[in-house]
Order: structure tokens, then C-alpha cells, then sequence
């Protein structure tokens, strides 16, 4: 059986190595990544869940890839939300992070390609 709360944990501890995040538990179960003052997306370690926040057009573009699932609409509508409930998803994760943090850092998107 997955330990879903202490994969959600090494999640949160890899995203508080990266150069200006900041990672806040919000809760006893969720917790809030930031870089500087602007909102990344939160890990849920309860539910074993991920949401990251991109505009609807990119938000679209990720899902319609299967790269994660629109958030429910109890949440900010332009998440992406991900499972965590093995080390793939982990790594799923951490690459929907590094999407939002680049572009939020004015980054070259490592995973654009010349489609």
C-alpha cells in the first residue's frame, strides 16, 4: 500500500529546494507552493492531490494532453488537479510545477515542441 501523505510530503520537499518558492501548510492536511507572492498550486495530503493553477487556455492544453485533470469546480476553475498515489505521479507533478514556475519566472518552456 502507497503511503500517499509521505509522497505528498516529497513533493513539498522537492518544491521548497527550488530557488524562491516557498511552501506553507495551510492546514493539517494542505499545503500551499508559492513563488515569491504569486501562487503555484496546492498539495492536498488527505486526498493524495495536486493543483496547479495555469490559465484556462494552457489549463486546456494540459488536460486535453492528459497531463492532469480540470479541478473541481468547488476550486479556482483554471487548476489542473493530479493524483498522487505513486512515484510517477510524482514526477507528473513536479513537471506541471515546472511549467507554472517557469512561466511565472518568464522562462523558455522546456516542454514546448514545434508541433
Amino acid at each position: 500500500m502507497t503511503d500517499t501523505p509521505a509522497l505528498v510530503d516529497e513533493l513539498a520537499n522537492e518544491l521548497e529546494t527550488w530557488p524562491g518558492v516557498r511552501v506553507e501548510p495551510t492546514s493539517d492536511h494542505t499545503i500551499l507552493i508559492a513563488y515569491e507572492e504569486i501562487e503555484l498550486g496546492v498539495l492536498d495530503r488527505d486526498r493524495g492531490l495536486a493543483e496547479v493553477r495555469f490559465s484556462a487556455p494552457e489549463r486546456d492544453q494540459i488536460v486535453e494532453h492528459g497531463g492532469g485533470s480540470p479541478a473541481e469546480p468547488v476550486h479556482d476553475g483554471e487548476n489542473v488537479s493530479h493524483d498522487v498515489h505513486g512515484p510517477s505521479d510524482v514526477t507528473a507533478v513536479l513537471e506541471l510545477f515546472d511549467r507554472r514556475y517557469r512561466d511565472v519566472r518568464g522562462e523558455d518552456d522546456p516542454y514546448s515542441s514545434s508541433e
